[in-house]
């Protein structure tokens, strides 16, 4: 009997023995593993910097200067001097029309006028010295005052035989060849002024009052991957009752990689505020409409969870309104997904 308990205490005490020795395992293993789930991040330091307010919309590029030129006459088109693509002067002849008709007209309706003027010189100084009645007078300076107008309005059909350019531009379209008879007001030329380009945007009405004429604007071609400089020319006093919208003008700056007929993306910039805490926009995790930031603590190497609250912003940062964030601050940019508040971290 006393041999069995023994045996039994032996066991027992070999048993607790070895179960002790594989918790204290377990355990050591556990803290180990622990241990090990350390997430390797990326930070970036917070800064201070301007940031500024913009109002978003698009348009198409436009010449504020652009036009149709038609002929103010009928006839043969005798002479083009232009081509499409060809840069033009304001009042250079871009093209003729009927013109050696006209021209003589013109030159017969001077001599005329020469003729009549010279027959009312010697009427006028006769008549001086009445050595020619009231009518005959009268009949000199009338048919005078008539060749004047005859020549004057031969003048003025001549000078219409050339189509000119009504301003400097580029000719982008050209629609009648030599030989080709041409009616009165059919088109002839397309004229635009490169130089002066706008776009048209529509602004929410309750928007408008933060604009002024002369603010700076962006416009971003996303096909060209280019960005071009303007400012705010023109804000209409009419709003669409349809739309509910006003009508805003922007003149782009002159820039030869910009073109008429290019999509554009506005931004109408409305404040700057010069030190603003920014925070970059590849630091923040979406949760349910909210925002959060995690905060590198050097000392516990842990990340703290943090509620962004955002002013303004551009395509890269927000303005943090958080009183507890700092200039100096390091939040983790690379590896934040997944992070629970407290995690350990280590920069990687």
């Amino acid at each position: 009997m006393k041999k069995t308990v023994v045996l039994f205490l032996i066991v027992f005490a070999a048993f607790s023995i070895s179960c002790s020795v594989n918790f204290k395992r377990g355990d050591k293993k556990k803290k180990k593993d622990e241990k090990e789930i350390i997430v390797p991040v990326q930070v970036e330091t917070l800064k201070k910097g301007p940031i500024s307010s913009f109002i978003l919309s698009s348009g198409t590029v436009e010449a504020e200067m652009s036009v149709d030129i038609v002929a103010e006459t009928t006839g043969v088109v005798e002479k083009l001097n232009v081509e499409e693509g060809d840069k033009v002067e304001k009042g250079q002849v871009l093209a003729v029309v009927n013109f050696e008709e006209l021209k003589l007209s013109k030159d017969k309706a001077e001599v005329a006028l020469k003729e009549a003027e010279n027959t009312f010189k010697r009427t006028k100084n006769m008549f001086d010295r009445q050595l020619v009645s009231q009518e005959d007078y009268d009949n000199t300076r009338f048919n005078y005052n008539q060749k004047k107008l005859d020549f004057e309005n031969a003048r003025v059909k001549f000078n219409k035989s050339m189509i000119k350019a009504p301003f400097a531009g580029i000719i982008t379209e050209r629609f009648i060849t030599a030989g080709q008879y041409l009616s009165m007001n059919q088109k002839a030329f397309s004229l635009v002024n490169r130089d002066l380009l706008k776009v048209n945007v529509f602004i929410p009405e309750e928007r408008v009052r933060e604009l002024k004429v002369g603010m700076p604007a962006k416009l971003v071609s996303e096909a060209a991957k280019q960005t071009f400089k303007g400012s705010v020319k023109r804000i209409s006093h009419v709003v669409d009752p349809a739309t509910g919208t006003v009508k805003v003008t922007v003149y782009v700056k002159h820039d030869s990689n910009i073109r008429p007929g290019m999509f554009v993306k506005v931004r109408l910039l409305t404040d700057t505020i010069e030190k603003a805490l920014l925070v970059p926009k590849k630091a923040v995790v979406y949760q349910n409409d909210r925002q959060f930031i995690f905060v590198y603590d050097a000392l516990g190497h842990k990340a703290r969870k943090v509620e962004l609250k955002t002013g303004y912003q551009d395509e890269n940062r927000f303005q943090a309104l958080n009183k507890d964030l700092k200039e100096g601050d390091r939040v983790i940019v690379a590896g934040q997904n997944g992070l629970k508040d407290g995690a350990k971290v280590r920069l990687g």
